[in-house]
Parts: structure tokens; sequence; C-alpha cells
């Protein structure tokens, strides 16, 4: 309920928002609520062992942000989990391989990714710190 000095003030907030095409708010909404569910995992992951919390972030991220190739007018938008779980509602084989092969895809590919990270990282770490033992005096 809107109190009667408030009802223009509500009319010119819908104005607003009527102005700005659908595709803008639906495509804002995604991104910004992916990146407050990774954000808030990340929270999580990081307080998890090392290589569990990378590859959970990894996995969260793949199921989130993968995009479906289901049919239709907001397909484009929504996560390959869903497209996959429409597949198995609906029993079509090839949309559950096609939804699934994308989600293993990316998150194949953050595998890779955070291993070579890893080792980018001890490497850098062993550089760092063999070159302060060099640089101590023997004195």
């Amino acid at each position: 309920m809107v109190r009667e000095d408030q009802s223009g003030i509500w009319t010119n907030f819908l104005a607003i928002l009527d102005s700005v095409p659908e595709d803008s708010i639906a495509i804002t909404v995604y991104v910004l609520g992916t990146l407050i569910i990774l954000w808030c995992w990340y929270a999580i992951a990081k307080r998890l062992p090392s290589p569990l919390g990378g590859i959970t972030w990894i996995f969260v991220f793949a199921v989130i942000a993968t995009p479906t190739i289901s049919e239709g007018p907001n397909s484009e938008l929504a996560p390959a989990v869903f497209g996959l779980l429409f597949g198995i509602l609906t029993k079509d084989t090839p949309l559950i391989w096609s939804n699934l092969a994308l989600i293993s895809f990316v998150i194949g590919l953050g595998l890779i990714i955070g291993y070579f990270w890893s080792k980018y990282k001890i490497n850098k770490n062993t550089v760092k710190n063999s070159t302060v033992v060099n640089n101590i005096s023997p004195l």
C-alpha cells in the first residue's frame, strides 16, 4: 500500500523502469546475481583447504555462469543447468548431453587454468625465496 503523497514517486520510478529495455535489465540482473553468488561462495571457499576451495569455486562458477543452448525467448540468459534440468524433465537426450557437455567443458577448462595457476604461484614463491637467501650477507 502506497501513501497518497508517495504515489507520484512510485509512478516516476515505474516510468524510469519502463524506459529501460527488458534485455538490459535481464542481463544486468543475471550478471550481478552471478557475481554476488560467486563472491559469497568465495567467502566460503577461502576457508576450505587450498585445492578443495578452488575446485568447489570452479564447480559453482560452471553451474551458474555456463550459458545454455536451449531454445526460447529468454534462453540465452539462462545458465546451462536450467537447460540440463529442462532436458531431464522433458526427456530430451540431446539437450541433456549438450548442456552437460558445456558444463563439463567449463569445469575442465577451469581445472586446467587452476593447475597452471598453482604451478605459477609455487614457482614464483620458490624464486622469491631463493633470491632472498642469495641476497643475505655472509656476515
